[in-house]
């Protein structure tokens, strides 16, 4: 992917640059690029290349994309609101069409009252209320244990671990299927996961994560033990490995692949269909906001929570709680009637 405009747009001042500083100018589009994570510079290029398509169709100039007027764009994204289903498509060709005129250095149409208003009624107009999947919740964990759990089974192993790591680290998804044995550290008391990259860590440094011993059955610490040690993994060994069906279980495939999303979703709702009344409440994020809810629920310090958790503010970490009858109800107890 290669950003368009940096050369035409800024060719009178390139021009005007010494030799050997004009060769250095194709430095700029990819570093431009790295000014947002890989696949928000993805997201936002093919937007913008759908608006430049827009702005060709509609007989305008090439050049009347960049810059474009705010009229133009304002006229651009209503119509896009007639033809989308969600706020979504508008919301990133919005952002798409700032980026590319900031980068550029030029006045954004975006900052145009007229653009911003048309946003804000496309996510009127489109918006849908959002349906909050249920937090898992230790009694499930347990009751799931108490079914799958069996000596030397690594299939079942996996997706105990899976459930027991996803809640105790309120975890992602991406996070949990990135997870290498190279990145846990084990201690007397806890054990450490690495992080090595995750939505909210905008710079890539990383995080750890603290996992204590529970002396349980569900203990997450001692279950990672064990399929680690039932399934021979080490080093750059994905925990959550790919298993291949033998005659006698399952065996780790050979071919050391990180695990797919829809093959830890289908293991996720297979593995609690038995154990709730509509497993359509629930989805892999449960896992997440289980734990979250659970520690808000128990009293963890918002500071702790927020960081054990990763997220980057308050109203984040307020839209995955769940708060239980007993704390909503302090509110009205403590008003002394």
């Amino acid at each position: 992917m290669c950003l368009v405009g940096v050369e035409k747009i800024h060719k009178t001042k390139i021009d005007q640059l010494p030799e050997v500083m004009a060769g250095k100018v194709h430095l700029l589009p990819n570093l431009l690029k790295k000014s947002r994570a890989d696949s928000t510079s993805s997201k936002y290029h093919g937007a913008f290349v759908r608006f430049q398509k827009w702005v060709s169709c509609n007989g305008l100039g090439s050049g009347d994309a960049l810059p474009a007027k705010s009229f133009i764009v304002a006229i651009y994204l209503a119509s896009l609101i007639q033809s989308v289903n969600s706020p979504s498509p508008v919301i990133a060709a919005f952002y798409a069409i700032k980026w590319y005129h900031d980068i550029n250095g030029l006045y954004s149409p975006t900052n145009s009252k007229l653009v911003e208003n048309i946003l804000e009624a496309a996510k009127r107009v489109l918006g849908k209320p959002s349906v909050k999947k249920e937090p898992i919740t230790v009694d499930i964990i347990t009751s799931l244990y108490n079914r799958l759990y069996e000596y030397n089974n690594i299939k079942n192993q996996r997706t105990i671990c899976a459930f027991l790591i996803g809640f105790s680290g309120f975890l992602r998804s991406r996070e949990m299927l990135s997870i290498k044995i190279s990145n846990i550290v084990f201690h007397t008391t806890y054990m450490a996961i690495f992080m090595e990259g995750s939505k909210t860590d905008k710079y890539r440094d990383g995080s750890w994560i603290m996992i204590a011993k529970t002396g349980t059955n569900i203990c997450p610490v001692d279950n990672t033990v064990k399929l680690i040690k039932w399934a021979n993994l080490n080093g750059d060994d994905y925990l959550f490995c790919n298993l291949s069906a033998t005659k006698t279980g399952h065996k780790v495939r050979n071919v050391n692949k990180k695990m797919s999303y829809t093959n830890l979703r289908d293991i996720f709702i297979n593995a609690l269909k038995p154990h709730v009344s509509d497993v359509k409440k629930y989805c892999v994020h449960s896992l997440r906001s289980g734990g979250a809810t659970a520690a808000a629920n128990n009293g963890v310090k918002d500071r702790m929570f927020k960081r054990h958790c990763r997220w980057a503010s308050e109203t984040a970490k307020d839209g995955y709680v769940k708060d239980s009858i007993d704390e909503m109800l302090k509110v009205s107890l403590s008003l002394g009637l």
